[in-house]
């Protein structure tokens, strides 16, 4: 019977395992010890990444044919009832987008109604949010304040009387004494 206590025998297919795995001498580190395995490894070619890149192109083309040729036999497998199906799951996924859509729509009008914010700059996706974005801004946007009149303002016009003599008109004066 064996006894389970021996050490493992190495082979020679073991050796580098054994010497990478060893402790390391009293005189040098672990890092040393795994050294000459590593020197003893075959130097590698360079590798040309272009041709690499080239291959790989080729294969992802490849692959694009052969899922598109997939594609078409699937398609032409299926029953008219699973292409009804199919549509009519698409036009669910639409329709509701196109209500939720809608929906929003609504609440940002609504929202921009009470708050005063233009709807166009609310942003959001439901109505408490909408909310919390025209809080935010409402401030922001303060309306026009009137001051009177709408337009340029001149403040002594129309409080001087013209056509009297005296005024600072020279051409005026002028036209008049020669006449």
């Amino acid at each position: 019977m064996a006894d389970s206590t021996a050490a493992p025998v190495a082979t020679t297919t073991d050796a580098p395992v054994a010497q990478a795995a060893a402790p390391a001498n009293a005189t040098g580190t672990a890092a040393q010890a795994a050294a000459p395995a590593a020197q003893a490894a075959p130097a590698e070619e360079p590798t040309d990444w272009k041709a690499e890149a080239r291959k790989w192109e080729s294969r992802a083309k490849e692959n694009k044919t052969a899922a598109e040729k997939l594609a078409e036999i699937e398609e032409a497998s299926k029953t008219e009832t699973q292409k009804a199906i199919e549509r009519a799951e698409k036009a669910e996924k639409a329709l509701a987008e196109r209500e939720t859509a809608d929906t929003l729509a609504a609440a940002r009008a609504e929202v921009s109604k009470a708050t005063g914010v233009p709807a166009a700059v609310l942003r959001g996706t439901t109505k408490e949010e909408l909310e919390a974005h025209a809080a935010e801004l409402a401030p922001l946007i303060a309306p026009p304040e009137k001051k009177g009149a709408l337009g340029p303002y001149v403040p002594a016009e129309g409080s001087a009387t013209s056509g009297t003599p005296g005024t600072n008109d020279w051409l005026r004066d002028a036209f008049v004494a020669g006449r």
